[in-house]
Parts: C-alpha cells; structure tokens; sequence
C-alpha cells in the first residue's frame, strides 16, 4: 500500500522550532537575523529539510543564520529569475 504524505515548505513557526532543536536559540537571541529571515521565508519556498542540514553543520547560531539567510537569498533571486523567463 502506499501512503501520500503532503509536505508544506518551511514556516517562520516551523523553523523557530528547528532553531531551538538545532541550535539551541531562540528569536530573542538574535532579533535582527530572526526578522531577516522571517522577511525572506514567506517569499521562498524551502523545505524543514534543507534548513535543518545547514544546522547540522556548526553549533554557532549566528553562522547558521548567516548561512541560512544566503540559502533564502539564492531561492529569491532564483524565483525572481524564473518568473521573468
């Protein structure tokens, strides 16, 4: 039998919780990087998996962040270039 499981892309609530489970932060913590990456998650379609492999790869929030920030960034010049052809 097989099983269709519906996979949304990333929400800001979805990866605050990545955030706490990964990196052990919270939005408070670092406010600014928290803001530019809720600005960009709503524009870019990203998955809880893609996000989560970036956190894989250092405990130091602010890196991840950064590094997280140009994933979005890349996926909105992406869709940008897509749309106008």
């Amino acid at each position: 039998m097989d099983m269709h499981i519906h996979m949304s892309y990333l929400t800001m609530p979805g990866f605050r919780v990545l955030a706490a489970n990964y990196l052990d932060i919270a939005n408070d913590e670092h406010p600014l990087l928290f803001k530019e990456v809720e600005s960009l998650i709503g524009t870019v379609n990203v998955t809880a998996a893609e996000v989560a492999e970036l956190m894989l790869r250092s405990k130091d929030a602010e890196t991840t962040l950064q590094e997280i920030i140009e994933l979005l960034k890349k996926g909105e010049i992406r869709r940008s270039e897509d749309k106008n052809g």
